[in-house]
């Protein structure tokens, strides 16, 4: 299985989420700043793990449950007041389920071949 550059691209999604508290200043909405860190991290790890090929298989289940989360996490949270905030969360689960699926399609096809 050859290195995508979704995998790249959700790396630097998740280091993104995981620096956007001191970005976007909302380390003071700690539900918010503890999602950004730890999904983000955790997008990091996964993907940084793909690529190094350490893990060939599930990151892309990974990648699709935590870009879910981020999707829900505004509402469950109780940060969807603040518009900067739920764009960010939002944002980069989106991005991320899209990567995860193309990822998936990828895969498909190239067996199919």
């Amino acid at each position: 299985m050859s290195i995508r550059w979704q995998d790249w691209t959700v790396v630097f999604l998740g280091a993104w989420l995981a620096m956007s508290p001191w970005q976007l200043e909302f380390t003071l909405n700690h539900p918010a700043t503890a999602n950004a860190c730890g999904v983000g991290m955790v997008l990091v790890l996964f993907n940084v793990m793909s690529v190094a090929r350490l893990m060939e298989l599930g990151q892309e289940i990974v990648n699709i449950m935590a870009g879910f989360w981020l999707i829900l996490s505004p509402y469950s949270l109780n940060f969807s007041e603040s518009r900067s905030l739920t764009l960010d969360a939002m944002g980069v689960g989106i991005a991320v389920v899209c990567l995860a699926f193309w990822q998936i399609f990828d895969a498909v096809r190239l067996v199919r071949k």
